[in-house]
């Protein structure tokens, strides 16, 4: 009965293999291979913002730097956090976020509060809608 498992804050731990929540993508990854998943992870993000113009082009999100002693869900909430606020692309009108500047672009076309402020920003080629000009006062 004196088993190296006390009681716990909430439910027991899950059993099977643990997961880590990427920061720089938002998956969950086995943390066995975390480390090569991450590497491939900072080659496709350097890869892709590469592809931009250099003032469109953001930094790589930092990894979140926690004590040893910090717990996975600590790690997993820390990691999501950085995904969220330096990943995600976020909608001009709305602030919703989205895993890329492409899907962020299929939503601004159709998203009524980014309608409402123009269009999607000049900086990504696209021009606001046309429509209503020409009238004199």
């Amino acid at each position: 009965l004196g088993g190296s498992q006390g009681p716990s804050k909430g439910d027991a731990a899950p059993k099977g293999p643990q997961s880590v929540c990427c920061y720089i993508c938002g998956k969950q990854c086995l943390m066995s291979s975390f480390a090569l998943h991450e590497k491939a992870c900072i080659r496709a993000w350097e890869e892709t913002e590469s592809q931009k113009p250099p003032k469109e082009r953001r930094p790589l999100p930092r990894k979140p730097e926690l004590g040893e002693d910090a717990s996975l869900e600590e790690r997993n909430a820390a990691a999501q956090e950085a995904y969220n606020t330096e990943a995600k692309v976020s909608c001009p009108g709305c602030g919703r976020g989205f895993k890329d500047e492409a899907t962020m672009h299929k939503h601004a076309k159709g998203c009524s509060a980014a309608a409402a402020m123009g269009g999607v920003s000049a900086a990504s080629g696209e021009s606001p809608p046309r429509g209503g000009g020409g009238h004199d006062a």
